[in-house]
């Protein structure tokens, strides 16, 4: 097997159907399959991939979880399931626009040993697939570049380059050993995501080429694992990927000069979650953070942590910004 794609899904009997159609158009010489990881899905996911698994059963594997795993070890059990020589992933709310995706990345994983991840350009979209646009920050690439190993990790874990790893296609090889070495690095259960790790671990492993096609549609706007509504749950997200980040800066021995913008920034954004959310618990996480890590928000995130200091300021700063939401 050349190929293995990955699919992971939970709750997205909308948009399931839509991702593995778009990995079935794929046109390529490579033999490939898709495994699809179900993480106990309660409405009607299971249904649909049942139906496209009964359909194309030498080509798809479903993996129904009898219990909720969580993003990342759901993520990394389809791929100890997986037979491919590569690996690519496309979630069940993204989809693929280019049928000579694999194709493409395949050509350039089997030319060159020493390249580890071949990633592509990528859009932003509704959840309906419409409206595709370029992500806030996120430029046009310039033609094909490749980084050669370790030279963009930094620019990696601190945001400043924004690889989308449902674009990605990468060698099972090099990633395995490092799995098998480092599993609290890896499928940590406490992890909010796995692409963070295997990117990082890619950049060290080989080179990465980067192609300026667009062959991924994202999918925004919605309740998701990273995009949460409420600013509870937005909150405990930041938390939990701030302190994954500090775990593979560790782990990968990325400077603290490097990442002093994007810690600013991160505290800073759960600071505004906790004021907004008028919950002392929240703030009182957020304090022991900074005082155990010494992270430093930024002047908007230290405003807030001013404001929310005393229950009285803070419910007259939320009754005042409420006041000028409504009349703007």
């Amino acid at each position: 097997m050349d190929i293995s794609v990955i699919v992971v899904t939970y709750n997205q009997e909308h948009t399931i159907a839509r991702t593995l159609d778009s990995i079935l158009a794929q046109r390529t010489s490579a033999c490939y399959e898709i495994v699809i990881g179900d993480d106990c899905s309660s409405d009607g996911t299971g249904a649909v991939c049942r139906r496209y698994a009964a359909r194309f059963p030498d080509r798809i594997t479903y993996l129904r979880r009898e219990a909720n795993m969580g993003v990342t070890r759901n993520y990394f059990d389809c791929i100890a399931h997986a037979r491919g020589r590569y690996l690519a992933d496309c979630a069940g709310d993204d989809f693929w626009v280019d049928p000579d995706k694999l194709q493409r990345q395949f050509e350039v994983l089997e030319s060159d040993p020493g390249v580890s991840l071949v990633a592509t350009d990528w859009l932003c979209c509704d959840p309906s697939g419409e409206n595709p646009r370029r992500y806030p920050g996120v430029p046009a690439p310039e033609g094909t570049v490749s980084f050669p190993p370790g030279s963009i990790t930094a620019d990696i874990l601190a945001q400043r380059m924004m690889i989308h790893l449902c674009s990605a296609m990468y060698r099972k090889s090099m990633l395995d050993p490092l799995v098998e070495r480092h599993p609290d690095v890896f499928v940590n259960p406490a992890h909010t995501c796995e692409d963070q790790q295997i990117l990082l671990a890619m950049s060290e492993a080989g080179a990465i080429v980067m192609l300026p096609e667009v062959t991924l549609h994202y999918s925004v706007g919605h309740e998701s694992v990273s995009h949460r509504r409420s600013f509870a749950s937005r909150f405990g997200y930041t938390l939990a990927a701030t302190r994954q980040t500090r775990m593979m800066q560790r782990h990968f021995g990325v400077a603290d000069s490097e990442m002093r913008g994007l810690y600013r920034r991160q505290t800073s954004h759960m600071a505004a979650m906790a004021f907004r959310s008028q919950d002392p618990a929240l703030r009182r996480l957020l304090a022991e953070f900074i005082a155990e890590t010494e992270l430093r928000p930024g002047r908007k995130g230290r405003f807030y942590m001013f404001l929310s200091a005393s229950p009285f300021i803070w419910k007259v700063s939320l009754a005042i910004a409420s006041f000028l939401r409504r009349n703007d």
